[in-house]
């Protein structure tokens, strides 16, 4: 998939996975496809971003809300699920977003989730 600054973004989709596994234990058979979809979307946003850091495009503002806007995606496709409640659609994301920020952090060298 990608790698930026020696981050390689197949490890952090398979620990965000593993993350969001640890809270949705009693739903996982429901939710690990668009847990996937979800968390390996977030890797190519990332590569977006990078891209557009170094062209000049993007600054960590401009970044920090297109990522606002994929968190809110996240939440509401996790929440289509006749079976997950926003609660546990919140901590599915979190547990997500935990392990994309510190590789987004190491990777592109902002805080963005």
């Amino acid at each position: 998939m990608v790698t930026i600054n020696s981050v390689n973004f197949d490890h952090v989709v398979d620990e965000a996975l593993k993350a969001a596994k640890g809270v949705a234990v009693e739903h996982w058979d429901e939710v690990q496809d668009i847990v996937e979809n979800i968390s390996r979307a977030l890797a190519n946003d990332v590569a977006f971003i990078a891209k557009k850091k170094l062209s000049g495009e993007f600054n960590e503002d401009d970044a920090r809300i297109y990522l606002e806007d994929m968190k809110i995606v996240a939440r509401v496709r996790l929440r289509s699920l006749a079976i997950i409640s926003m609660k546990s659609a919140e901590r599915i994301w979190n547990a997500i977003a935990a392990v994309f920020r510190d590789a987004i952090r190491e990777a592109i060298g902002w805080t963005l989730l």
